[in-house]
């Protein structure tokens, strides 16, 4: 029973997961065996959360001059923004100090939203190998932030909010002016984030021996959340 286990849980190596979870990029059939491995998840966590932490704390400062820059809201006092400012700032100073956490616990949620829906669907899943596939994958969602970053500092002179969120997708065809929510709709269609639901999909197929359809079936919660995240995204446009 044991060695039956072993079999089919490998543990892995420290080393071999973290050079393996760059697999999650262009490789589904190797990522799809990754996920099995026990503490898989802890290199790409660690990855995607100093990312994290680095780019806000690089871009905060640009933020915030570009938030002192811009008119209060109706109905609130200067007074009021400028209090409102520096709670922003700390807020993000949170943000990057505990991304660690911030990320394993939006990793869990939606390893647990996964894992319901392949119980509806009578997919034999896990929870760990669910969390293992969720921290794999946010490491395509951490390079959408590099580049981002990368976009910022390239353009230099940032004036507006708008600018503080660079089109990487369809968004691209809209001007500032166009509705906030429908660029924000469209803005989830970027390079990474289709990348991200291919990977998601195929990689999910792969672990589980399921077809592409029901792969897709199971894991559009998850495509359907952040797709949520990216509307209420657009009311800081």
């Amino acid at each position: 029973m044991a060695s039956q286990q072993t079999a089919a849980e490998p543990q892995g190596s420290f080393a071999g997961d973290l050079l393996g979870m760059f697999n999650f990029f262009i490789d589904p059939q190797a990522s799809a065996k990754l996920i099995r491995h026990r503490w898989f998840w802890i290199g790409p966590l660690i990855v995607a959360s100093i990312i994290i932490a680095v780019v806000t704390l690089q871009l905060a400062p640009v933020t915030m001059e570009v938030l002192r820059n811009t008119p209060p809201p109706e109905n609130v006092t200067p007074e009021q923004y400028q209090t409102g400012l520096g709670y922003q700032a700390m807020g993000m100073k949170v943000v990057a100090y505990l991304s660690p956490v911030f990320a394993a616990i939006m990793t869990a949620i939606f390893a647990a939203i996964l894992l319901g829906t392949s119980a509806v669907m009578q997919i034999k899943a896990k929870f760990l190998w669910l969390f293992n596939l969720i921290a794999g994958l946010s490491l395509i969602s951490a390079l959408e932030r590099v580049a981002t970053f990368a976009i910022i500092k390239l353009k230099g002179d940032i004036s507006t909010k708008a600018e503080l969120q660079p089109p990487l997708g369809l968004d691209i065809f809209f001007p500032e002016s166009a509705n906030k929510f429908l660029v924000a709709f469209m803005s989830f269609f970027s390079v990474f984030q289709i990348w991200y639901i291919v990977m998601l999909v195929l990689v999910f197929a792969a672990a589980f021996k399921v077809s592409k359809g029901k792969a897709f079936a199971a894991v559009s919660p998850i495509l359907i959340l952040l797709m949520l995240f990216r509307m209420l995204g657009g009311f800081a446009r």
